[in-house]
Formats: C-alpha cells, structure tokens, sequence
C-alpha cells in the first residue's frame, strides 16, 4: 500500500471521503437523501440500489451492483488521450470513458451501454447532438441500444455547481422521443442545497418519469406507468449515472 504522502491530491480526496463515511457508520449518523417531489413519490416505486461500493476504481474491472430487477454487471473503467472516441465523443481533451452490461432479469434482456466524460472543452460534438461549453465544465456522452427502441443517447452539459445550475443542459433521445435531464441539490428535510448535484431527474412535458440518487449508497425512482421498454431506458441511463465519476482538476 502507497505511504499517504504519496497519493495524489485527487486519491487523497477519495481516502478521506471513505474514512469519514466509516466513521459515520460506525457513530451510527446518517447522511440525508435526496429531495423527491412528494406528488412524484406518491406515483412511483422506489428501488435502493444495493451493491454499489463506497470505493471507486478510475481503471480496470469494477465491482456489479442492481437496483430493482436491473443489475450491472462487467463494469470497466479506463482513461486515455486522443482525438476520437467513434460516435460517441469527438473531442481533443482528457476524458474518463467506463462501460457496463445492463441485465433486466424480468424481461430477460441485456443492454450494452458506454459512455464517456470530458473536463473544460470549448465545444463538444456527439452523435447526434453538439454543445457549446462556454458556460459548462464538463460534457457527459453515454450511448446504448434498447432491442425495442433504438440508439438512445443521454447527453449532459453541465457547469458544476448549484450557483450555476441555469446553464446545465441535459437530454436523453432516440431521435424521436426526448427526455429533459435536470440535476438536483436538494435534501431531504434541510432547507440549504447541496454545492453539487445529488442525483438527476427525468421528465417529459413537465411529468416526471424518473429520479436518480447518486450520492450516499443510491436510489432509483420510477413512474409506475412506464413501459417496459422505457423502464429499461431509464434503467440504462440511472445505472450510467450511478457510475459516473465527476471530474475535476485532479480526475480526468
């Protein structure tokens, strides 16, 4: 194991957060959830995402987790450099990139989803969409294809903190059916938001489909009348969310 003076500041940081995690466990403290709309609550189930590991690899295999009857499995993080990244991102700087498997084991059906992250980046082009990033840190592109419905792309634009949240912009399309994406700062029972985002909401014509939470170990809301197709969408989209790592200075 490294001495702790060696780590980088980025490894530092995640040394520390999972320490103060521990220490919160055992002085039996808990960290509050993330604010859902009660009306949304009431027409939804919610599934706590079990598995997912308070330790998080930048390279390499990383351990499977579920929520409901959705499992990830053959999760594989890596990091590179260079200037195309096939249809998904095309962009010159440093970006994170992970992919997973997501099994459905109600409907029997497997999803292959990749995506991939970039910090500071003028522009962005993705198959499909383009941004202008002067107002956003950080670009998020994650594509799969649902055996019913298509190429979906979920696309994430994003400046990094609650003072600036009017200048994220978030979407999930096939091309014919869009989703907006926003991020959420609120918790549960305090009435100052959180710096960064919680967790993510998607919803069409002003109803919410789904909610993510990303932080603590995660949860996952659905609508109760969605598809199942869309269920598996959404699915594919919460578990992309519920891996990625936000970047920063010290992490890209």
């Amino acid at each position: 194991m490294k001495p702790l003076a060696s780590l980088t500041i980025g490894s530092k940081k995640l040394f520390f957060s999972a320490i103060a995690s521990a220490l919160l466990g055992f002085s039996g403290c808990s960290v509050p959830d993330m604010k859902v709309s009660e009306s949304f609550q009431q027409e939804a189930t919610v599934m706590p995402v079990v598995g997912r590991s308070a330790f998080r690899v930048s390279l390499g295999k990383e351990k499977g987790f579920g929520f409901g009857s959705y499992r990830l499995e053959d999760i594989s993080r890596g990091w590179t450099r260079r200037s195309d990244l096939g249809s998904l991102i095309q962009a010159t700087e440093a970006y994170q990139k992970y992919s997973f498997l997501l099994r459905d084991t109600v409907q029997g059906k497997t999803v292959d989803v990749q995506a991939a992250a970039m910090l500071n980046a003028v522009t962005a082009q993705a198959d499909g969409w383009s941004a202008n990033l002067n107002k956003q840190r950080e670009f998020l592109q994650v594509a799969f294809r649902s055996p019913e419905s298509g190429d979906w792309r979920l696309a994430l634009a994003d400046p990094g903190n609650f003072m600036e949240r009017r200048n994220f912009t978030g979407k999930l399309t096939n091309g014919t059916y869009e989703i907006e994406v926003l991020p959420l700062y609120r918790w549960e029972g305090k009435s100052l938001p959180s710096g960064t985002a919680l967790g993510y909401e998607f919803s069409r014509d002003g109803q919410v489909l789904a909610s993510v939470q990303t932080v603590n170990n995660g949860k996952v809301w659905f609508r109760n009348t969605l598809s199942p197709d869309l269920r598996l969408v959404l699915a594919s989209a919460c578990g992309s969310l519920l891996l990625y790592n936000k970047l920063d200075e010290n992490n890209q």
